[in-house]
């Protein structure tokens, strides 16, 4: 390469240092401009990568929030359900609750004697209860058959208490007071 440098005369030899110089200068121009370019990447890509974290912690909270807001309207249904389903109407009166009371003491085969009916307010205007009392006489296994259809019956017809009044030697003959509650809504 020297050799062809020494070839030329001494105007050739100043435009190729004056090309030189501009290729070295215009080379370091191009550094200098990348390095401000490299920086400017480099800061958009950490900005992009924070925005990025940012949004998928908003997605999660969008996702927990809609499986929330699912749950609630959940829960909604299930209160409507047992509205519509588990109380009775106050329209109906007390006529379904004593209905559904002849009802399962026939399908326990338990006969009661003088059922006494009590009412009471539980929240003003929206739920109301209405108790049943009777006298039970029977054997173990009619009590149990008449627990197991309490249970199972559908409408919010609940066990409050029973009184054991006479018990007979080997318990086959019981003697009880039951109190059942009814629950009507007014919703």
């Amino acid at each position: 390469m020297k050799e062809l440098y020494n070839q030329l005369d001494e105007r050739e030899k100043n435009r190729v240092r004056l090309l030189s110089l501009l290729a070295l200068l215009s080379l370091a121009f191009m550094l200098l401009v990348s390095l401000g370019q490299r920086r400017s990447y480099f800061r958009l890509q950490n900005s992009l990568e924070a925005r990025e974290k940012a949004l998928a912690e908003l997605e999660t909270k969008r996702a927990s929030g809609a499986a929330e807001w699912a749950r609630w309207e959940g829960a909604f249904r299930d209160i409507e359900e047992l509205k519509e389903s588990y109380f009775y109407k106050e329209e109906e009166g007390i006529n379904q609750l004593r209905l559904d009371l002849q009802k399962i003491l026939a399908q326990s085969g338990v006969s009661a004697q003088s059922i006494r009916y009590e009412y009471a307010n539980l929240e003003e205007g929206v739920v109301k209860k209405t108790s049943a009392s009777f006298t039970f006489t029977g054997s173990y296994v009619v009590l149990k058959k008449f627990l197991e259809a309490v249970e199972q019956f559908p409408k919010f017809l609940m066990l409050e208490k029973i009184d054991f009044s006479k018990i007979s030697g080997e318990g086959s003959a019981l003697e009880l007071r039951i109190n059942l509650a009814g629950y009507h809504e007014n919703f």
